[in-house]
């Protein structure tokens, strides 16, 4: 597939629809978990919410004018309902509509949000996986050993260098 037009940007309140649709599939087609239309617009609106007043970052992957992917995430702080590792980028959720994987967008995605952790003086990331790792062995991540007390999965790392 050729991928023409592609665009990273900053979820902007206009966006929550679109951002609403990706995570129902999201969770229906990628974890096979049955959400709910109704508990899918209150999440998203909590972490639209959560954006908007600085403690989570939500940035749209948007291919030919279309989002197609989302990345979630954060500087670990006791603000957030996520506090793993204070101090600490944390990759809280990415997607990528299917029919667009395996066309490199996912490691161009992953390179902007780590610039933008550096960018803020975070140099270290970190993010769990419900699978293999394989994705995030491919972009640096490293296997700490660790298992996280949330979610119970493997935590990944990464130290972003200047």
């Amino acid at each position: 597939m050729k991928i023409n037009n592609v665009e990273i940007r900053s979820f902007k309140i206009e966006d929550l629809q679109e951002f609403t649709n990706m995570f129902i599939t999201y969770f229906r087609d990628d974890f096979e978990i049955e959400i709910s239309d109704t508990g899918a617009k209150k999440l998203c609106k909590k972490i639209s919410e959560d954006v908007l007043s600085g403690i989570l970052k939500l940035d749209l992957l948007i291919v030919d004018d279309k989002s197609i992917g989302f990345i979630n995430s954060q500087v670990d702080t006791p603000k957030s309902d996520w506090c793993e590792r204070e101090g600490w980028g944390f990759i809280r959720e990415m997607y990528i509509h299917k029919q667009y994987r395996g066309n490199g967008l996912g490691i161009k995605f992953v390179d902007y949000l780590e610039e933008a952790f550096h960018n803020k003086g975070v140099d270290k990331i970190y993010l769990t996986s419900d699978d293999s790792g394989k994705f995030w062995t491919a972009c640096g991540y490293e296997d700490s050993g660790d298992i996280s007390r949330i979610n119970k999965h493997p935590i990944f790392e990464k130290r972003v260098l200047s």
